[in-house]
């Protein structure tokens, strides 16, 4: 998959020249899967909560295009709706017994396997996984 960002150490967004803590400052807001598009749009805005700096940009939408995969895993019925806004980790996703049903956290693109999928967990344990052609990130100052 082509992206015109990376993800570091599974929570920081990064696309020049921005380096974004997705876990900590901002909140999940949607997405939208379009199945006749082929697409798929996830929004976050910039958390209000107190100690997050107002400098950063407000809100980041990243969309998957061209997509032959995809799989939202449910949330965990016992863990607070709270827990549903909060990036827990960006990774991937193998069908393979060894990962156990889990999210990988790998820095190294380049290292992994083409089969693996993207996966994006939630606080909440939903997880979302995506196989596409492309993945583009619009961060809103």
């Amino acid at each position: 998959m082509h992206r015109d960002f990376t993800i570091k150490l599974g929570i920081y967004l990064v696309q020049p020249p921005h380096e974004l803590d997705m876990h900590n400052f901002y909140n999940f807001q949607d997405l939208c899967y379009s199945v006749a598009e082929q697409a798929c749009t996830l929004r976050w805005l910039r958390s209000a909560q107190a100690g997050v700096p107002t400098r950063l940009p407000t809100s980041v939408t990243i969309v998957f295009r061209g997509i032959s995969d995809f799989r939202f895993l449910p949330r965990n019925p016992k863990k607070k709706f709270t827990e549903d806004d909060c990036v827990c980790g960006f990774g991937y996703w193998t069908d393979e017994d060894w990962a156990e049903g889990s999210v990988m956290i790998c820095d190294d693109p380049e290292i992994l396997d083409n089969h693996c999928l993207n996966a994006i967990e939630f606080m909440s344990g939903a997880i979302m996984v995506v196989q596409a052609d492309t993945a583009n990130a619009t961060i809103v100052d």
